[in-house]
């Protein structure tokens, strides 16, 4: 698999994560290769999910979250980037790279920080 040329798999929460997508739509400026995932929020994402986005052909995944504090359900992003460390040593063990996935928090509506982050990631996962 060419994965420069992959689909990126955005796991995003309900709440401030689909605000900065939503934004990033508004203004046309993310690629087309990213393929969102709603979900109520990260807490409920766990490895198997990530783990089958891969198998499923996807070049990297990101998990897109709210700010540090600002969860909805009042939840700490300690569970969600235990999760993501467990999920990148199994990627590694793999052989599929830990680097292939990332962990992202940003503030409710910032479409323009989300499309930076998500093009830095892909270019990245184009350099492994």
């Amino acid at each position: 698999m060419n994965k420069a040329n992959a689909d990126i798999v955005v796991f995003v929460c309900n709440w401030d994560g689909l605000s900065c997508i939503e934004a990033a739509a508004q203004s046309r400026t993310y690629p087309a290769s990213v393929k969102v995932i709603r979900v109520s929020c990260l807490s409920r994402v766990h490895s198997g999910l990530i783990l089958k986005a891969f198998e499923l052909g996807a070049g990297g995944v990101m998990l897109l979250g709210c700010e540090s504090g600002s969860c909805y359900f009042g939840k700490d992003d300690e569970f969600s980037t235990k999760e993501y460390e467990k999920t990148r040593g199994v990627l590694g063990l793999l052989g599929l790279g830990g680097e292939r996935l990332c962990l992202v928090h940003l503030p409710r509506g910032d479409g323009a920080r989300f499309v930076k982050q998500v093009k830095k990631f892909m270019a990245e996962i184009e350099r492994v």
